[in-house]
């Protein structure tokens, strides 16, 4: 039987994100496809890269775990970070589309996009 990682997690500001309950990560590379008249598809040209990340997470009683629609008013620059599989993405860019749900059918929850850049990984 094999052993897989455990789930992934969101760090805002090197502080773990506790409550998300789902997070996704997309990195964007943009690259385009360079084609020629005699050649055809010659290969690609590299595009600038561009991270998204999703996250929803639930509402405590006392309330949010942070500010996110403050935090993504102020249209500010933050660091935010993915960690799975021992592997931790680094990355800085802006919190963008903060939505707030609520329902009779399910727990309050949170959720926004983050968009930015890749500065490193460890």
């Amino acid at each position: 039987m094999a052993i897989y990682s455990a789930p992934g997690f969101v760090l805002y500001n090197g502080i773990p994100v506790l409550q998300a309950s789902q997070v996704s990560m997309n990195l964007q590379t943009d690259n385009k496809d360079v084609s020629t008249l005699l050649l055809g598809v010659a290969g690609f040209s590299a595009g600038p890269r561009k991270v998204q990340i999703d996250v929803t997470s639930a509402i405590p009683q006392a309330g949010m775990e942070q500010a996110w629609v403050t935090i993504a008013a102020a249209q500010a620059e933050v660091n935010l970070a993915f960690r799975i599989a021992n592997v931790t993405y680094n990355c800085r860019g802006d919190i963008r589309d903060a939505k707030v749900d609520t329902s009779v059918d399910k727990a309050n929850d949170v959720s926004f996009t983050f968009h930015g850049v890749l500065v490193n990984q460890a």
